[in-house]
C-alpha cells in the first residue's frame, strides 16, 4: 500500500497528464512510475528576458511528509545565478526554505512557476553565490554576457541528453510500455529506470563553451576566460596549445607587424659602434673565405729578417679590407 504523499503525486502527476498547464515553458514527470517520490523537469527562460533561450533540467524529491513540507529541488544544470548555489544547484528560494511560507496549496506547477520567476528577477541581498551577485551589482553588461554564455552551454547540455523519446511512451526495462494505474488512456514519457541524471556543475559547462564562444553581447566585453588566464603563463600555454617561448615569440611577432600596419615600418638609423661592428663582422666573414687555414711553421734557430711569403699575404689583405669603402660593403 502507498504512502499518503505517494498517492498525492500520482493524483496531481495524472491531472497534469489530463489537463495540461497553460503555463509556457515548464515541464515535469516522475523518474519512475513506481517511485512518485523522485520527479525531474525542464523550466525555460522567460521571453524577453536574458535568461530567453535556456533550457534548465531540475530534479524534485518529495519526502513522505509532502504536502506538508515542500520537496528538495537542485538544478542539475546550474545557472550562474546570485540566488542559485553554484555548487549543488540549490536554490535560495522562501517557499522551498521556510516551512511557514510553504502552504499545502502550493503544486508541482507552482514551484516550477516560481523558479522560472527567480531567474529574471535576482535578489542580490544575501545572495548564495556571491560572485554572480557582485558582477550582478558592479558590472551588469559584464553578468549580462555570462548569463548569455549560460543559456547557449544549457542548450549544449540539454541537446546531449536522452531523457525521453518523443515518439514512445514509457518504457519498463524489458521494454515493454507502462501506463499508469487507473488510467488506460495516459501516455507518458518518463526517462527509462535504469537511467540516471548526470549532474553538470556551471563551472564545467562555462569553461567548455566560454573557449569556443564567438558573440558577445556587446563589441567592448571582453572574453572570461581569456580575462581569467591572462596573469598565468602556463594557462595560456596550456589553452592556445604552445609552448610558453613560442608563444611569447608568436605575441612579439604579431606586435610588430600591428605597429608596423598601424604607424609604419621606419629604417632604423645604426650608430657609430653599429656600423663599425658591421665593418668587422664583414671583414672576418671575407678572411674566413679567403684566407685557407694554415698550419704554424715550425722553429727555426735563425730567425729571417725578411719573413715568410704568407705573413706578407695577410698583411696585404689587411691593409685592402682595412681601405674598402662602406658602401662597396653593403
Amino acid at each position: 500500500m502507498h504512502s499518503r504523499a505517494h498517492m498525492l503525486l500520482e493524483k496531481e502527476y495524472l491531472f497534469m497528464q489530463k489537463d495540461p498547464s497553460p503555463a509556457w515553458g515548464i515541464k515535469a514527470r516522475p523518474l519512475r512510475l513506481d517511485n512518485m517520490l523522485e520527479w525531474f523537469g525542464t523550466i525555460e527562460g522567460l521571453k524577453e528576458t536574458i535568461w530567453e533561450g535556456g533550457i534548465f533540467t531540475i530534479t524534485l524529491t518529495f519526502s513522505e511528509g509532502y504536502h506538508e513540507v515542500p520537496p528538495e529541488v537542485n538544478f542539475h544544470t546550474i545557472p550562474f545565478h546570485p540566488n542559485i548555489d553554484m555548487n549543488t544547484g540549490r536554490p535560495c528560494l522562501a517557499l522551498l526554505d521556510d516551512f511557514h511560507v510553504w502552504k499545502e496549496s502550493y503544486s508541482i506547477e507552482s514551484i516550477l512557476l516560481a523558479l522560472q520567476n527567480l531567474l529574471s528577477s535576482p535578489v542580490v541581498d544575501n545572495a548564495v553565490n556571491s560572485e554572480a551577485a557582485a558582477l550582478l551589482r558592479d558590472s551588469p553588461d559584464t553578468y549580462r554576457q555570462m548569463v548569455m554564455e549560460c543559456v547557449r552551454a544549457s542548450l549544449k547540455v540539454h541537446a546531449g541528453e536522452s531523457i525521453t523519446n518523443p515518439k514512445s511512451g514509457p518504457r519498463s526495462a524489458n521494454g515493454e510500455s507502462v501506463v499508469p494505474s487507473g488510467d488506460t488512456s495516459a501516455t507518458v514519457q518518463v526517462k527509462p529506470s535504469g537511467s540516471k541524471l548526470a549532474r553538470v556543475s556551471f563551472d564545467d559547462y562555462l569553461t567548455t563553451w566560454t573557449g569556443i564562444a564567438t558573440s558577445k553581447a556587446k563589441s567592448d566585453m571582453k572574453n572570461p576566460l581569456l580575462e581569467a588566464i591572462k596573469d598565468n603563463p602556463n594557462l595560456q600555454s596550456a589553452h592556445f596549445g604552445l609552448p610558453l617561448e613560442e608563444l611569447q615569440l608568436h605575441m612579439k611577432k604579431q606586435l610588430e607587424e600591428h605597429n608596423s600596419l598601424m604607424y609604419g615600418n621606419f629604417a632604423h638609423k645604426p650608430t657609430e659602434q653599429e656600423i663599425q661592428d658591421k665593418k668587422l663582422d664583414q671583414i672576418n666573414k671575407m678572411r674566413k673565405i679567403y684566407l685557407p687555414r694554415r698550419s704554424a711553421p715550425p722553429p727555426s734557430s735563425a730567425q729571417s729578417e725578411v719573413g715568410e711569403p704568407w705573413e706578407k699575404e695577410v698583411d696585404d689583405l689587411v691593409a685592402w679590407t682595412t681601405n674598402l669603402d662602406e658602401q662597396a660593403l653593403e
